[in-house]
């Protein structure tokens, strides 16, 4: 009955997303030696904001990139530009910052349907990007090879979230606090010891299952052959965990669906995942801050306009701004939230310096809908690999090297060489369709 209980126990936390696994005195030596090679290891962290951040103008023409978020720049690739009303809120990182024009997602419209594709290929088909990278670059932990945090993403029970394996819809912690526990569960040393009995339960199940091979054929054999693989997937990521050695900080518990405590919510968010980076525990994550047509509001923007309807411009012109500008001030303080914490890998350094965090939307602009001209800016250290000018950061027109054609004029890049090009600078590829040549000029090992 004890081992009953154990083996449903550890296979709830595997649901829950893992834990901190085992630890032994082999893994511990190759932490230590992995902090004296000082080797710096590239992370990078998907920053993903719903509704567009208004690339058009208040009014106007649509499909015009006179909006709050392109800087005016004094050329196609230059570092002399003024940044916009929205992307003023990054002025502390400009330094650090590529600003990218000319890009579309999938077709260029579809409205809020951009969340399949915000992050994945254009056919909606394929694994997105973040857990492309992060069964290429794993961290101490395996188990979250790409950790998912969702700030108030779907809380309303709208479960359009950005983040898939294959074709399957992965599910974001809403919860700082569970996000929290599933990554540092194991912290102390009863659980980690807790754990690693845990671990002898994968043994009785394998036996299982290797018996039932002798029993089926066919289509119900392949069936079995997948979930061993499953398995032995998880007991490989097992044996591999190094040990944490930092002291994580549990944040506060609060209400996930109240909007008066939005700004803790999000902060939390911002420390956990920073934290799970500063540890070593993982090298990829995601942050999806509300969903696509969101509803909860931004009380700092408006009691009475919820974002999606502010995006749409339907309560003026003030809450439009104000919500775009929002939105990305949670970039920036998620920003000084890296810069406060110590590289894992190479001591001396802070976290940002070897980041890149990627911000952009599922869609261009909220009021038309539409996804052409999509928002994307390249921020942070990104371990010297980003081409972000020298001191003064820089912009990026890319159109000239545009593959998808569009009715308004010209050919866009599609966003998907987008995620191929960043795989290339993180040593990996895509397995997308299509057209994944990388984007020169944006990293200096990727041409």
């Amino acid at each position: 009955m004890d081992l009953l209980k154990s083996r449903r126990r550890f296979l709830m936390q595997l649901a829950a997303a893992g834990t901190l696994l085992p630890l032994s005195s082999s893994g511990f030596a190759q932490y230590l030696l992995q902090g004296q090679r000082q080797e710096p290891r590239l992370k990078v962290v998907f920053f993903i904001v719903p509704d567009g951040l208004a690339v058009d103008a208040y009014s106007g023409a649509e499909h015009n990139g006179k909006g709050l978020w392109f800087p005016s720049a004094q050329g196609e690739d230059t570092a002399d530009f003024e940044l916009n009303e929205v992307s003023r809120e990054l002025a502390d990182y400009r330094a650090q910052s590529l600003y990218l024009q000319g890009i579309i997602l999938a077709s260029g419209t579809g409205g809020h349907n951009g969340w399949l594709y915000a992050m994945r290929d254009s056919q909606g088909s394929k694994s997105s990007i973040d857990r492309i990278l992060g069964d290429a670059m794993p961290g101490n932990q395996p188990a979250h090879r790409s950790l998912f945090a969702g700030p108030h993403a779907g809380i309303d029970g709208t479960p359009w979230y950005v983040s898939w394996e294959g074709d399957k819809i992965r599910t974001p912690q809403q919860n700082p606090v569970r996000l929290y526990e599933s990554v540092f569960g194991g912290a102390t040393r009863e659980a980690r010891d807790r754990q690693l009995r845990n671990a002898h339960v994968f043994d009785p199940i394998r036996a299982d299952i290797a018996e039932l091979r002798g029993r089926v054929a066919g289509a119900q054999r392949a069936k079995l052959e997948t979930h061993l693989d499953a398995l032995e997937q998880v007991a490989k990521d097992l044996e591999e965990a190094v040990p944490s050695l930092c002291e994580p900080v549990r944040p506060e518990e609060h209400p996930i669906s109240s909007a008066q405590y939005r700004n803790q919510i999000q902060a939390a968010h911002h420390q956990v995942v920073a934290t799970a980076l500063g540890c070593g525990v993982t090298r990829v994550a995601t942050i999806q801050v509300g969903r696509s047509a969101e509803s909860l509001n931004i009380l700092d923007v408006s009691a009475s306009t919820n974002p999606h309807d502010c995006a749409h411009r339907y309560a003026g012109e003030a809450v439009w701004k104000g919500s775009r500008q929002w939105y990305v001030r949670q970039a920036k303080l998620f920003m000084d939230e890296l810069a406060k914490h110590a590289d894992p890998d190479v001591p001396g350094d802070n976290l940002l310096k070897h980041t890149l965090v990627v911000l952009t939307s599922e869609m261009a602009d909220g009021a038309p809908e539409h996804m052409l001209n999509m928002p994307i800016v390249l921020m942070g250290g990104a371990s010297g690999l980003l081409r972000n000018g020298t001191g003064n950061g820089r912009y990026f027109n890319i159109k000239a090297q545009g593959d998808r054609p569009h009715w308004t004029g010209g050919k866009y890049v599609d966003m998907q060489r987008i995620w191929a090009t960043i795989a290339r600078a993180a040593g990996t590829t895509v397995p997308y369709a299509g057209d994944v040549s990388p984007v020169t000029g944006i990293f200096s090992n990727v041409s």
